[in-house]
């Protein structure tokens, strides 16, 4: 996610205006397709597979986080696979509040630690004020490179986020042993 909008805003360009570059003989449509769709799908996948630690014994409300934030990441990967380049960040505000959602919901489950529940609250507040910024009028905007603090924001901030989150997430040792017997039965 990281790598790739850094390509994506080296050849758009920090602003609204699409400076229609090219890296690797591939354009912004290219780069932006891949942007949304490739880190997305691997989110969500990741997600899914920490479903037994991060929903199963949580509460309803992260597992209406859940399904949000995972509705939120595959739709829009989705489209932009198919479409062939990254769409308007509609869907940016539903992977906010499925976030702080799901971290809500696991206050009272005892496998996620604090700080766990705490990165899954910055991610979404940061996918919120991503999409906040996306509302400050282009003229102010584009005077201050605005492609390139949404992305700031929704990508690279977000992405380290993620890096951090999955770490914090391995089960491990003992723990992992547990959870693989509780998965069987």
């Amino acid at each position: 996610m990281i790598l790739l909008w850094i390509i994506y805003t080296t050849v758009h360009g920090p602003t609204s205006f699409d400076h229609t570059g090219v890296v690797l003989g591939r354009s912004t449509l290219f780069w932006g397709g891949l942007l949304g769709s490739f880190p997305n799908l691997l989110l969500a996948l990741g997600l899914i597979l920490s479903y037994p630690w991060l929903v199963k014994p949580a509460g309803l409300l992260a597992r209406i986080g859940y399904i949000l934030t995972l509705t939120g990441l595959i739709i829009p990967a989705v489209i932009d696979l198919f479409a062939g380049g990254l769409g308007p960040p509609i869907f940016v505000p539903l992977v906010g509040i499925g976030l702080i959602l799901t971290a809500f919901g696991n206050r009272g489950n005892s496998t996620i630690q604090r700080r766990s529940r705490s990165l899954l609250m910055v991610l979404g507040l940061l996918q919120i004020t991503a999409i906040a910024s996306a509302f400050v009028p282009r003229e102010v905007s584009d005077g201050i490179g605005g492609y390139r603090l949404y992305g700031i924001l929704a990508h690279i901030a977000f992405g380290v986020g993620w890096i951090m989150l999955g770490i914090w997430l391995l089960p491990t040792g003992e723990k992992r042993a547990s959870m693989e017997v509780e998965t069987l039965w």
